[in-house]
């Protein structure tokens, strides 16, 4: 059985930037990674206090046999 799923990047938040913990459920009922790739990526500003803002997900396929 195979799954797929997406995982958003969103430098505003430093745990969104941790895919680790984004499989951490996955990982621990059996499924494996088979492949992750990146889908999309954004790059803009903020307003001047902040500066540059980045965003992108990630693509998981999983496996559990």
């Amino acid at each position: 059985m195979q799954k797929l799923i997406t995982i958003p990047l969103d430098d505003d938040n430093d745990d969104d930037m941790k895919v680790q913990e984004h499989l951490t459920d996955e990982l621990e009922e059996g499924w494996k990674v088979v492949q992750m790739i990146p889908v999309g990526t954004g790059v803009g500003t903020n307003d001047d206090e902040s500066g540059g803002y980045v965003a992108g997900w990630i693509a998981v396929l999983l496996e559990k046999v």
